[in-house]
C-alpha cells in the first residue's frame, strides 16, 4: 500500500486558494498528482469546465523533447493521442496531423520549435494558431519532455518481504524515468488554461546473473545499484512507453473526468 504523500507548503496554498471555485475537481487533481514525487499542478484556470472542453474541442499540437530531432516525436504524439482518447472519450481531439495540415508544414515546425526551446507559447503564436483554426478547436494541447534518465539495478527474487533475501537467481532491471510538462491553452482567450509537471517511468527486466545454488547461503540485495555497462542487462524502455502514464494522468485531471473511487478498506 502506498505511503503518505507529502506536499510542499506553497503547493498546498495554491490548492486552497482554488478550492472555492471547484472543490470536487481540485480534490481529484490532488489525489491524482499528490503521490508522485515531483508531480505538480502548476496552473489551473478556475473558469475551465467540462462543458467548454466538450463544446470547444481540443487540438493536439504535439510532443517535443529539448534539443532532440523531429524523428522522436511521432511515437510520442501517437501515445498522447491514444491515451487521451482512452481516458477521455467524451472530448473531441483534433490530431496533430490535422493541425499540421491546417497550419502548413513549415509554420507548424516553426511554432513547435519555439515551444521546444521556450517551454511555452506566447500571445502572437496563440493568435496565429487560433486564426488558422477558425473555430475548429478552442483548446490547444502540447507536451514537453524536460527530464530523461535511465538506471540499472539487480533485484533478487525474494522469498519474503525483506530487504536482503535468499535468491536462486537475480533479475536485471533497466528503468527509464521522465518528467513532462503538459500545457492546455485556451485559444479564445489567448491564455494558459492548465499546466502540470508530471513524472513517469517504465522498466524492462530479465535474468542476468549466474544462478545461485539453493542452500549456498548467497544473498542478493534488493534494489542494489549496479553499473549500467554490465553485460546482460535489458535495453531501456522506449521513451513513449515511459511517458504514457503522464499523459493518462493529465487527461484524467481535466474537468469532467470520472472521480476515482475511494480506496477499498482492508
Amino acid at each position: 500500500m502506498a505511503g503518505p504523500c507529502h506536499r510542499s507548503g506553497s503547493t498546498g496554498k495554491r490548492f486552497r486558494r482554488l478550492l472555492p471555485c471547484g472543490a470536487s475537481l481540485l480534490a481529484c487533481c490532488a489525489l491524482l498528482l499528490g503521490c508522485a514525487a515531483d508531480s505538480e499542478l502548476k496552473r489551473y484556470d478556475p473558469t475551465l469546465n467540462e462543458i467548454e472542453l466538450r463544446q470547444g474541442k481540443i487540438a493536439d499540437m504535439g510532443v517535443v523533447k529539448f534539443q532532440e530531432p523531429d524523428q522522436i516525436r511521432p511515437p510520442l504524439i501517437a501515445t498522447l493521442e491514444r491515451t487521451f482518447r482512452e481516458e477521455r472519450p467524451d472530448l473531441t481531439l483534433l490530431p496533430a496531423d490535422s493541425l499540421r495540415q491546417i497550419l502548413g508544414a513549415e509554420r507548424y515546425r516553426k511554432l513547435l520549435l519555439g515551444y521546444e526551446y521556450q517551454g511555452s507559447l506566447d500571445g502572437p503564436a496563440l493568435s496565429e494558431i487560433s486564426d488558422s483554426l477558425r473555430g475548429a478547436a478552442r483548446f490547444l494541447l502540447l507536451a514537453r519532455v524536460v527530464k530523461d534518465r535511465t538506471r540499472s539495478s539487480a533485484r533478487g527474487l525474494a522469498q519474503g518481504d525483506t530487504v536482503v533475501s535468499s535468491a536462486s537467481y537475480a533479475m536485471g532491471i533497466t528503468g527509464r524515468e521522465e518528467q513532462v510538462d503538459i500545457h492546455l491553452y485556451d485559444l479564445s482567450r489567448r491564455s494558459l488554461a492548465m499546466t502540470a509537471r508530471l513524472d513517469g517511468s517504465s522498466e524492462n527486466s530479465k535474468p542476468v546473473l549466474s544462478p545461485i545454488r539453493p542452500g549456498s547461503g548467497a544473498t542478493v540485495e534488493l534494489g542494489r545499484v549496479v553499473p549500467p555497462e554490465d553485460n546482460g542487462y535489458p535495453a531501456a524502455p522506449e521513451l513513449a512507453q515511459a511517458v504514457e502514464e503522464t499523459f493518462r494522468t493529465f487527461a484524467k485531471t481535466l474537468p469532467g473526468a470520472p472521480v476515482p473511487p475511494p480506496a477499498a478498506r482492508r
